[in-house]
């Protein structure tokens, strides 16, 4: 299997003497040049040099064309500045850098331009997150200058404290808005009860942990349970003085709530050890004020020796995540009175079973993921799955499904119908015998679905041995060529298949990809025929081995693209995604199922607008804006060699093409593109690798 290899250093320029002065303080230079590279990853670093040998670097953010072009201030006593360049793979064209002093009226000039075209560019709650105001752009423009830079494309994502430094300034007007906003919204009459869970603690250190951090939460009032085993009063009970009353397990229910309060009522769930943020309370009562929300879930992180790793910058809901990893975690707000229904039917076993049946109750409409990392869990707080609380959550709920354990997490296998629907799968090819082949035969052989139809559509192949084997194929019962006469146009080609298909089931399959589990269909099929999901996709390889899909995401990158990127076939991937079935925006056409009758209500692929690239993408999230979820399932796998058929963009015609689509794409899906549900927005929105964001998207609530 193939590595990926680690950033090398390839290149080392010039060293440029700039004969500084000390007694001149610092000074500018500005970094230019154009790079020429293709491939996943490349930084370029500044490093300057001292009288006494001391240097220091400053990363330097390259466009994805690799246009380099930077201010950088230099501090005192700088003798030497040079460019090391980081890549994987070659670089060409370093020999057009040049480091360059320039005074202090330019480099205002200059930074003072990127300013003020970001500024009329971008949203107000953008300029607010990147600091640009009149007065810092005019007195202190470098840090916004610098910020805005990092948003390139290739920028080395900050590290986590670098991140949080970044995003968490929680400065004296931030704390002079909240108390405006706690004010002219009335927070202070909701009142929150958080229950702290200390079932089977041998000492109360982790509880006072969690309690010294909710005496330190700005502005909201709460009241403080702590949560213990009905037959088990804990030696170290007394030690609470009065900072929170004792409740058991038995009779939590009912002490939930307050009794005759006419304001909405909210339960915070923690686990004893958990720490919060000092802004935390407010920001769930922010998010409690709306009416239809049954559910609020943060972002966490752990404290190891009291430093903050580890950051769980989690997707927003998806049921199908939360069943086999319990993502959610441990730390959750629910409405009083879900709470009361949950505990008082189904009891408290712990918070993935809590949180399972107070999301089935509320629905998928009422839960609410807030991207900001307000509580910070101990080693010992749990976020893992179970699987005897799945398998009776199922049950409860009447879905048939076996529960399994799949690592550190679970696979649902969900029952198949006793009447299964008709597959129709539909595979586009022109010539690329070799492709076609290899295919079809792994099809056949592998595919053990009972009751499937395979329609080739043939768009104008032209190689004698590929319609000789197009007419053998013909003599299988199971297969039906047919011929689509005109330019090249997958959406249209598909629509076309699809009119023909007598399945229920439409199975969108390309003819570069080769089946590896035989019960690839069962797995896919299963999935889509559970209530509300319109649309499976698969786990697909690279031919050496590597993923090349586990989903698609879209912003990362610019439009629409495989979240992760390329990864180890072993590589769980963040937070285990890569291996977990889970809800997603959308799933790649190279191999996903669908409805019929659900693809013709909504026209099949764009054969207008998207005739080659995203029509997938797009099909997804008209599915999913028609109601229906679109799911990735790890479980059915099969090779792909990516778009080997149709080629590269590599001419003037199919440059243009790519350029409309993917601008079709922006005016259609833009609300998307900027903040896809299943990618948190505190990550890298140059690439999906779920690295810290180079700048910050999430703002303040208030």
């Amino acid at each position: 299997m193939t590595q990926l290899p680690a950033l090398t250093f390839k290149t080392q320029l010039q060293h440029l003497r700039l004969g500084i002065d000390s007694a001149m303080g610092p000074s500018w230079v500005r970094v230019s040049g154009q790079l020429e590279y293709d491939g996943p990853k490349l930084e370029a670093v500044l490093v300057t040099e001292n009288r006494q040998g001391d240097t220091l670097s400053f990363n330097l953010p390259v466009t994805l064309k690799g246009k380099l072009y930077e201010l950088v201030r230099l501090p005192c006593l700088v003798t030497k500045a040079w460019l090391e360049i980081k890549s994987i793979g070659s670089v060409t064209g370093v020999d057009s850098v040049r480091i360059e002093p320039i005074n202090p009226v330019t480099s205002r000039y200059l930074m003072w331009r990127r300013l003020y075209n970001t500024y009329t560019r971008v949203s107000k709650t953008q300029r607010r997150l990147l600091g640009l105001t009149p007065g810092g752009m005019l007195f202190k423009p470098y840090p916004s200058y610098a910020l805005i830079g990092k948003s390139r494309y290739y920028t080395a994502s900050p590290s986590y404290p670098e991140w949080v430094a970044q995003t968490e300034q929680f400065t004296s007007a931030e704390y002079l808005r909240l108390k405006r906003a706690v004010k002219r919204l009335g927070l202070k009459s909701m009142m929150l009860e958080v229950v702290i869970d200390a079932r089977g603690l041998e000492s109360a250190d982790s509880v006072l942990d969690s309690l010294t951090s909710l005496y330190a939460q700005l502005e909201l009032p709460f009241r403080p349970w702590v949560l213990i085993t009905a037959d088990t009063m804990p030696w170290w009970a007394e030690k609470l003085q009065d900072q929170a009353k004792l409740i058991s397990d038995d009779s939590i229910a009912a002490h939930a709530g307050w009794p005759g309060s006419d304001q909405q009522q909210w339960i915070f769930m923690i686990q004893a050890g958990t720490k919060l943020a000092p802004w935390a309370l407010a920001w769930i009562a922010m998010e409690a004020r709306h009416a239809s929300t049954a559910l609020i879930y943060p972002d966490h992180d752990y404290l190891v020796d009291n430093k903050r790793v580890n950051p769980q910058f989690k997707p927003d809901w998806s049921e199908e995540l939360a069943r086999t990893s319990g993502y959610v975690g441990s730390a959750f707000a629910v409405r009083a009175d879900l709470f009361n229904q949950v505990i008082q039917t189904t009891g408290f076993d712990c918070a993935y079973q809590l949180v399972l049946d107070v999301t089935t109750l509320a629905g998928p409409e009422a839960i609410s993921h807030i991207p900001a990392v307000l509580c910070h869990y101990g080693v010992q707080c749990s976020t893992t799955s179970s699987q005897q609380s799945l398998e009776q959550h199922l049950r409860r709920h009447e879905i048939a499904a076996k529960v399994e354990p799949q690592g550190a997490h679970l696979r649902v296998r969900y029952q198949q119908p006793e009447n299964l629907p008709k597959v129709s799968i539909v595979v586009p090819t022109r010539d690329a015998l070799h492709y076609l082949k290899t295919c079809v035969e792994s099809l056949l052989q592998k595919t053990t679905w009972p009751d499937y139809e395979l329609l080739i559509v043939d768009n104008q192949s032209s190689e004698p041995a590929a319609l000789a084997y197009l007419e053998q194929l013909e003599t299988d019962g199971r297969v039906k060529v047919l011929h689509y006469a005109h330019p090249f146009n997958f959406s249209a080609i598909n629509n076309f298949a699809v009119e023909q298909a007598t399945g229920d089931v439409i199975c969108l399959l390309n003819n570069d990809t080769e089946v590896i589990s035989p019960g690839w269909l069962e797995e896919m099929v299963s999935r889509l025929l559970q209530p509300g999901v319109g649309v499976v996709g698969a786990r697909l390889y690279f031919s050496d081995g590597r993923v090349q899909h586990a989903g698609d995401v879209l912003g990362p990158g610019g439009c629409a693209t495989h979240l992760h990127g390329i990864l180890e076939a072993d590589d769980p991937g963040y937070m285990h995604r890569a291996m977990l079935a889970q809800d997603l925006s959308a799933v790649t056409a190279a191999c996903f199922v669908t409805h019929k009758q659900l693809y013709q209500e909504l026209d099949g692929l764009d054969e207008t607008n998207l005739t080659v690239a995203f029509n997938d993408v797009d099909y997804c999230l008209r599915v999913r804006e028609a109601g229906q979820r679109v799911i990735y399932t790890p479980y059915a796998e099969l090779y792909h060699h990516e778009s080997v058929s149709r080629g590269k963009d590599d001419s003037p015609e199919k440059q243009a093409r790519a350029k409309r689509e993917a601008e079709y794409m922006r005016n259609r899906w833009g609300h998307i593109i900027e903040r896809d549900p299943f990618y948190n927005p505190n990550l890298n929105y140059s690439q999906p690798d779920f690295k810290p964001g180079k700048i910050p998207r999430v703002g303040w609530p208030w």
